[in-house]
């Protein structure tokens, strides 16, 4: 059985916390969700720079947050993804009436994945609790309780965690 256990031990958001992603339900909500956005942060390893361009290639808007940026440009795709500081996306998120990054219009689905943890739980706390026009999923290492869903901590094993990331894409 999985334990749904913050990662930092001090981050207990109250009664509602997270239930554990599983990699074919979150592949489902990417695949009904109308405007699906992957936020990624600066805390990535090489492996999931390789996932976050697949996610890509399979029409989930990327956005770039902190120094992220200088691996797609190094990568020669800065062009495939937006730019944003995460403190500011996290505010337009909250408003339902924000256009996006393309103008097309805001997102209903926000996935986490890289995002320095104290940031990206933050970040996700206000959407849980200031954006009900939003769900927020973190696919990152670290369980985080403020998120609709999130995989649990598995910062100790790479494998699976990649393994989870490669099940999203698949099916996709």
């Amino acid at each position: 059985m999985v334990e749904a256990k913050p990662f930092d031990t001090a981050n207990i958001p109250g009664p509602k916390m997270a239930m554990i992603a599983k990699p074919k339900s979150v592949a489902s909500m990417i695949k009904r969700a109308k405007r699906p956005l992957l936020i990624v942060g600066p805390d990535l390893t090489e492996e999931m720079f390789k996932r976050v361009l697949e996610f890509a290639k399979k029409d989930v808007q990327v956005v770039a947050t902190g120094s992220t940026i200088k691996k797609f440009i190094e990568a020669g795709v800065a062009d495939s993804v937006k730019y944003a500081v995460l403190h500011e996306l996290t505010s337009f998120i909250l408003d339902p009436e924000w256009p996006g990054l393309d103008g097309q219009g805001n997102y209903d689905l926000v996935l986490f994945l890289g995002t320095i943890y104290y940031h990206g739980s933050q970040m996700m706390a206000a959407i849980k609790n200031f954006a009900p026009h939003t769900r927020a999923i973190a696919i990152d290492r670290y369980y985080h309780p403020n998120a609709f869903q999130s995989f649990p901590s598995l910062w100790k094993k790479d494998e699976e965690y990649l393994e989870m990331l490669d099940e999203i894409l698949a099916n996709l």
